[in-house]
């Protein structure tokens, strides 16, 4: 009885090691930084279209001797710089020889509300083709100016071209209807200090279409914002001889920061900023918030698995700390029946007798005294000190498994065991592991070099810290993407295929084609190997920012080690 129940005790001590609680393995990647509320960029989608609704389309009626109106029509494009204040080219207002007089009218962007209304012109400037006009009353918001315009930033022009007007088929009083503004896109080409006209004003060049029309509109950055004013545009014409003596596609305007002198030297108060522009069309934000989300959800993902990890973690100290507890408390507990048992079977010499008196009674009962003398003969207690040496040897091993020497130990046996050269694997489909397995999928076999993390030669996979080895791959063609994962001895291989959306695949296939193609990397080039193991690091992270939802198809392959052929006889 006794026995059972130390042997009981020694059960339930053994049985938390298999059942102990195992901490999932850590996130492979390495912790991706929150994205900085500043960096944020701006829509330049929404922002383009509201400041469309500060583009005007300016007309001049020419009127000739007692205010008759001539044929001609002066038209071209302004914006609004301040509240009732409109800025445009000067030649566009001009009032040319043949007329006496001229009437200034403004259109605004039918997306205002406000209809067209007379303006009276404020204060021109004759060598930067500039003039600002005053309109009463005008409730349109003003555009922003940004002093720091960049070379090969991305801008855009507004305005109202005429040819647009030719062939909507618009004409007469129908240009007194609010409109919407043509918009053409390019980018800063060239700063220069003189303007085409020959005087000091600063200029830029930029690839951004403009025609006849589109004079006096602003040239806005992707936030907006104003960097200059459309007046020039370049035509292709022909020398005498035939030769083209000026190509198109060379576009001018005045530089915002000629704008703002002229602007300062009215006294109108202007909004401006120094800051660079930021910003992205709406569709790159809905893709960026997507890959933002996707992000989110993995550094979410990631966070939870290290903090199970870390519960798990506590959990198995607890339970370390209470099985070394009960071993030590067994441990006791066994020597102390063992010195119990050792003396109720030995227990002390009667004392031998010295006296007379105590002779007649040995001899009076002389069987007695040797039934006595036979009783107390027990065989020695090798059991119970088997038990105890079971019991300190299981201590010993608790103790002794977390030390950094069996740890060494047993890291060499896994090195040694890596030295093993490639083997050839041959791998069935086990369903049974396979929640939802590849339609038609079948056998596979392959070369596998565990020491390298490296298959058929040239396929490298990412070791983990778990001593799994990982693998991403994407489809060319397909919207389709694969988790490829082989155990450490390369016995159980593991694929998870997933669905993309046209978009992610596009995106993906682009991102993971700028880093190249992967080969396993020789023993002797350092370099080469450090380098594959970045570029695999690089690899997995963006495979895992697109990877953020469950597989289509889960398929698990166990594979077996092919016999090497037995060398031919001699």
């Amino acid at each position: 009885m006794l026995a059972a129940g130390i042997v009981a005790l020694t059960m339930l001590w053994c049985a938390p090691l298999s059942a102990q609680i195992v901490p999932p393995p850590p996130a492979d990647a390495e912790p991706l930084s929150a994205i900085d509320p500043a960096l944020q960029p701006v829509n330049s989608t929404k922002a383009l279209s509201a400041s469309e609704q500060s583009v005007v389309r300016v007309l001049v009626v020419y009127r000739g001797y007692g205010g008759v109106p001539l044929d001609s029509v002066g038209m071209g494009s302004g914006f609004v710089v301040a509240p009732g204040y409109i800025v445009t080219n000067y030649h566009v207002i001009e009032t040319p020889p043949e007329a006496t007089s001229a009437e200034i009218y403004i259109v605004p962007h039918k997306g205002t509300g406000a209809a067209y209304q007379q303006v009276t012109l404020v204060k021109p400037w004759l060598e930067g083709d500039l003039a600002l006009l005053r309109a009463e009353g005008l409730k349109i918001p003003p555009l922003k100016l940004s002093l720091v315009p960049q070379k090969n930033q991305r801008i855009v022009t507004m305005g109202y071209p005429g040819i647009t007007d030719r062939l909507l088929k618009r004409g007469g009083t129908e240009l007194l209807e609010p409109a919407d503004a043509y918009v053409t896109q390019g980018s800063i080409a060239l700063f220069a200090s003189t303007n085409p006209d020959g005087s000091r004003v600063d200029t830029l060049f930029h690839t951004a279409p403009i025609n006849p029309g589109n004079s006096g509109g602003p040239l806005m950055d992707e936030c907006g914002q104003v960097v200059g004013v459309n007046t020039w545009s370049a035509v292709s014409t022909l020398s005498e001889t035939g030769d083209m003596d000026v190509p198109a596609g060379q576009y001018v305007a005045t530089h915002v920061s000629a704008l703002y002198t002229f602007l300062q030297s009215t006294g109108v108060a202007v909004q401006t900023t120094s800051e660079p522009c930021f910003a992205k069309s709406e569709d790159e934000i809905i893709k960026d918030d997507g890959l933002s989300r996707a992000l989110a959800a993995y550094r979410d993902a990631q966070a939870k698995r290290l903090e199970e990890q870390r519960k798990a973690e506590q959990m198995n100290a607890l339970m370390d700390q209470l099985q070394l507890g009960v071993l030590v408390l067994l441990s006791l507990l066994v020597v102390v029946l063992i010195a119990l048992i050792i003396r109720r079977r030995h227990p002390p010499k009667p004392k031998t007798p010295h006296t007379e008196a105590e002779l007649p009674h040995a001899e009076a009962h002389p069987h007695k005294a040797k039934a006595e003398k036979v009783h107390h003969k027990h065989p020695f207690p090798w059991g119970w000190i088997a038990l105890a040496v079971f019991v300190v040897l299981i201590a010993a091993a608790f103790v002794l498994r977390e030390s950094p020497v069996v740890q060494k130990m047993s890291q060499k046996a896994e090195v040694a065991a890596a030295k093993v050269g490639p083997v050839r694997l041959t791998c069935d489909v086990d369903l049974k592991a396979s929640p939802k397995p590849l339609a038609g999928v079948g056998p596979t076999d392959f070369e596998f070099d565990a020491a390298h993390a490296c298959v058929n030669g040239r396929t490298p996979y990412e070791v983990q810290s778990n001593s799994t080895l990982l693998r991403f791959t994407v489809s060319d063609s397909e919207p389709t993407a694969a988790r490829l994962e082989l155990s450490r001895d390369g016995l159980t291989f593991k694929r998870s295929d997933y669905r993309l959306t046209p978009e992610q695949h596009r995106d993906y296939v682009a991102q993971r084609a700028a880093l190249g193609s992967l080969r396993c990397a020789s023993d002797k080039d350092t370099g080469q190997a450090e380098a594959l193991k970045d570029n695999m690091r690089k690899v997995r992270q963006l495979a895992q920012s697109f990877l953020t939802f469950a597989p289509e198809t889960e398929t698990v392959w166990k594979c077996r080690k092919v016999p090497e052929p037995a060398a031919p006889k001699p």
